[in-house]
């Protein structure tokens, strides 16, 4: 999601211009600056105002006047989007469209200057791609912090280790902008140490090794160096976390300076300097400039125990809005007591496992990066609207949904019984209820409807991403297929769509996907297309065919081609959708 607004702190206008010009320092791959181009092209989404930031970014840059970097292409390509954006600030880029527009001058603008100055054999194509590359990761993490800074978007809204990994980024870019190796150095130490003692082994980890690939990319290539660097920064880290608190920081910071003095002599000075501060001072000054930081930037995390807390927080929030959503749409008129039932049932088990989750601190499996399941989809309609309505979406921390609906009929009122069972079904599987209620819920709502019969076909797959094991639910639904190294099986369960019997008896097909397969679900338009093939042959037959494992392309090849087979027959509607496991 792309942030775009127009609000301005004045109070921050002085922080700004200070960040602006070291931004403008930030000097990568001896010689070039993404870091200014990308931020002028995330500023520029926020507001037009931030124009202002282009000169100030222009003087960081011209502080390199004379040491024979060849900076000007990039100062074109950065008022070139200053300018660019200012002019077309009424079009809604998303953040891929500023991307691809910044990296676009970047490459444009560094050619017609070498070309001018008749250097274009100096133009390394690979210094460009590398320049690409950091304008990319540069443009995401000033997006991230806008988001934070200006959208009051804050840990419920975005990962926390997307908001840490932007804010390492951030940090270890500016101390690196001063461009002072010696107190560069030191900088970088005396700021993993610290993050170290007050926040944890990983995420000081993680900002070491930021901070070596950025060092590297300022040019150093002494690969004695770069390894004694990280040899000290871990052999502290292990050595700290074995002792007790209160000699954990001296431990720390001896153990780095020595490895380092022995292997980096060079970078003894800004080591002591660094090393003898991190002693010297108080352990409780450097909690609370810590917490101090972390509270302006963050105000609701100060420890690990606020994000667990927060976890819980974002979970009830999507709950709430889950309820709040249901609550409206069975506000009808009609008698809708099974239907509250079902709801108290359900979220009778929600709040059993939250009593769950905080019995184990609150760490959810969302927040512990579940891998992700590719999805793609396509459909069809033979009249102006469709009667499919498909889903997909992540719940549960490390489950994918696929939902399929058929509502009765053809048209807009087949159309909207089916969005209807997809959108109540994801709200009351995001919200934490069973399938079992979720399923009975759609069904009692089908059955107290007042406009004559309502009923809609369900296919529901739910992906356990970590373990590959699929569940699959079927309600009046058509058969679901996996290839697998080129063979294709089929899934299928007889049983009546929802909105028919008073009562739902659920039953699934239970499934263990490996790497590599592909899960296919249709509707019955898709099986429905050569009466000739009940056994459906030709899809399995068109699925050995396929060589992509791109979802959407093998969904949009399975939908032509049944479309196809209907030739000039009445045709029912199409949707296929795909996973790539």
């Amino acid at each position: 999601m792309e942030f775009i607004g127009n609000q301005i702190n004045i109070k921050s206008v002085f922080a700004t211009l200070t960040v602006a010009f070291l931004v403008g320092r930030i000097n990568l791959f001896e010689g070039t600056f993404p870091a200014a181009v990308a931020l002028i092209t995330v500023m520029a989404a926020v507001s037009t105002v931030y124009i202002y930031l282009v000169p100030v970014m222009i003087g960081g840059m011209l502080t390199f006047s004379g040491q024979g970097l060849d900076f000007y292409g990039d100062m074109a390509a950065m008022i070139f989007c200053g300018v660019f954006f200012l002019f077309f600030h009424k079009q809604k880029f998303t953040i891929d469209q500023r991307t691809a527009v910044a990296a676009a001058a970047v490459i444009l603008c560094s050619c017609i200057y070498y070309s001018s100055q008749d250097m274009l054999y100096l133009l390394s194509l690979q210094t460009l791609a590398k320049e690409t590359a950091a304008l990319i990761i540069y443009i995401r993490v000033f997006n991230t912090i806008a988001r934070v800074l200006f959208a009051g978007q804050g840990v419920d809204q975005i990962p926390v280790e997307k908001v840490s990994a932007a804010l390492a980024v951030f940090a270890v870019s500016l101390v690196g902008a001063v461009g002072v190796s010696q107190a560069v150095f030191a900088l970088w130490l005396f700021l993993f140490a610290g993050i170290c003692y007050c926040k944890g082994l990983q995420p000081a980890l993680f900002t070491a090794a930021i901070a070596a690939v950025f060092w590297w990319c300022q040019g150093c290539r002494d690969e004695t160096a770069f390894i004694a660097v990280f040899a000290a920064l871990l052999t502290g880290w292990y050595t700290a976390g074995l002792l007790v608190g209160r000699y954990r920081k001296t431990a720390l910071a001896l153990v780095m300076f020595s490895v380092i003095t022995f292997f980096v002599p060079e970078q003894v000075y800004g080591a002591a300097v660094s090393m003898a501060l991190m002693t010297a001072l108080p352990a409780q000054l450097l909690i609370r400039v810590w917490s101090t930081v972390m509270s302006k930037m963050f105000p609701e995390i100060r420890t690990e125990q606020d994000v667990q807390l927060f976890t819980i927080k974002r979970d009830l929030r999507k709950k709430r809005e889950a309820f709040a959503s249901l609550a409206k749409m069975y506000s009808a008129d009609f008698d809708n007591r099974q239907v509250i039932s079902y709801q108290f049932q359900g979220m009778a088990r929600v709040v059993d496992r939250l009593l769950d989750d905080l019995s184990g601190h609150g760490i959810s499996a969302e927040s512990q990066g579940m891998p992700s399941v590719p999805v793609g989809s396509a459909s069809y309609a033979f009249e102006d609207v469709s009667g499919d309505s498909c889903l997909s979406f992540s719940f549960g921390g490390n489950k994918q949904a696929m939902i399929i609906s058929d509502g009765m009929g053809k048209g807009s009122r087949a159309q909207a019984e089916s969005r209807m069972v997809v959108v109540t079904l994801a709200r009351l599987l995001e919200a934490g209820f069973d399938v079992d209620i979720a399923m009975k819920t759609v069904n009692a709502v089908l059955m107290a409807g007042q406009k004559g019969d309502m009923f809609a076909t369900v296919d529901l797959a739910i992906i356990n991403k970590e373990t590959g094991r699929a569940q699959i639910f079927k309600m009046g639904a058509a058969s679901t297929f996996v290839k697998h190294q080129g063979k294709v099986s089929a899934l299928k369960r007889p049983a009546p769509p929802v909105g028919i019997l008073d009562g739902v008896k659920l039953e699934y097909i239970d499934v263990k996907l490996r790497k590599g397969e592909l899960l296919v679900m249709v509707s019955d338009g898709v099986t429905d297309c050569d009466r000739q093939d009940p056994e459906c042959q030709w899809l399995r037959q068109r699925l050995s065919e396929i060589g992509s494992r791109d979802p959407e392309t093998v969904a949009e090849l399975i939908v032509n081609k049944a479309a196809e087979k209907y030739g000039i027959r009445e045709r029912d509607d199409l949707t296929v959708m795909v996973a790539a496991i």
